[in-house]
């Protein structure tokens, strides 16, 4: 399963048999060292369900298990069930990316020098259109500062910087 970084992830495992009185729990690990423990609560149809957000990029294997106590120290006849998760930040760069090419992008305080050519200003990406729209701060992903010169009315430099 595919995870991007800091960015929630559904865990799940399944009582084949649909029971709904077991406890879940999924067991975190990068490259074998233990993460974090993550219990799941009952969704329905035997499905155990909870969210995990990661803060490391790599590859997660992830042990999910069923009791029949709540302290995770009976456990219940049923396999245990792993499975990998990549946490990577390709979906970020590819907002990034979107953002730069003016994908749900806000252009704001501009400033311009005597012969009306754009020395500086800032650039902010949102997650979508409302939130772009709105300017919504709770949407907002990326800020980037634009810096540009001109010499003899050519631009000589140009420079934009991410700020978050």
């Amino acid at each position: 399963m595919r995870a991007t970084l800091n960015e929630p992830v559904p865990l799940q495992v399944l009582a084949a048999d649909g029971r709904s009185d077991l406890f879940a729990r999924a067991h975190l690990y990068l490259e074998g060292a233990f993460l974090v423990e993550v219990a799941l609560l009952y969704l329905a149809d035997g499905i155990y369900a909870a969210s995990y957000t990661p803060d490391q990029v790599g590859y997660h294997s992830i042990v999910y298990q069923l009791f029949v106590d709540s302290g995770f120290t009976v456990p219940a006849p049923y396999d245990l069930e792993a499975e990998v998760l990549d946490v990577s930040e390709d979906q970020t760069d590819l907002r990034r990316i979107l953002g730069m090419l003016h994908e749900n992008a806000v252009y704001d305080q501009q400033v311009f020098d005597g012969a009306r050519n754009l020395t500086s200003g800032r650039v902010r990406c949102y997650k979508d259109k409302t939130a772009a729209l709105a300017q919504d701060p709770a949407g907002l992903l990326f800020t980037y500062q634009l810096t540009a010169a001109y010499t003899n009315g050519n631009l000589s430099f140009y420079r934009i910087t991410r700020e978050q």
